[in-house]
């Protein structure tokens, strides 16, 4: 039988690879689109993990910008995180995203949940030649 010690996140039913691949792929996505619609408990772990990545974002430093891009493995949400949404929020050091539950999947009945930013997703500026 396995410990449950101090465990940080729920294991989901996957794999610790598939788990990871899963967190980076919606937290890209909510980052493109600035909602996310997904089961409660998978909406709970995505609003921690993407908390955490926007208050690495608020130093602005260029160690960070380099370590969230990692983390993303897309280098071009990672700039959007920096460049469009951080400076949006106006200086709060948490509080990002929030949850909304928005009912019952008829597939499986499970709980399904809305995560969303704080503040509705900027415009990037267009580019005039």
């Amino acid at each position: 039988m396995s410990r449950r010690h101090h465990a940080k996140l729920p294991k989901l039913n996957r794999s610790t690879d598939s788990r990871a691949s899963l967190f980076k792929v919606q937290m890209n996505q909510l980052i493109e689109h600035g909602t996310l619609t997904t089961t409660v408990v998978k909406a709970k772990v995505i609003k921690r993990l993407f908390d955490r990545l926007a208050g690495k974002a608020v130093d602005g430093t260029l160690s960070d910008r380099r370590r969230i891009a990692a983390d993303l493995s897309n280098p071009k949400n990672a700039n959007k995180v920096f460049d469009l949404i951080v400076p949006a929020m106006g200086g709060r050091k948490s509080g990002f995203t929030t949850i909304q539950k928005s009912g019952i999947r008829k597939g499986d009945s499970t709980l399904t949940a809305t995560l969303s930013l704080v503040i509705p997703m900027p415009v990037r500026p267009e580019v005039v030649k």
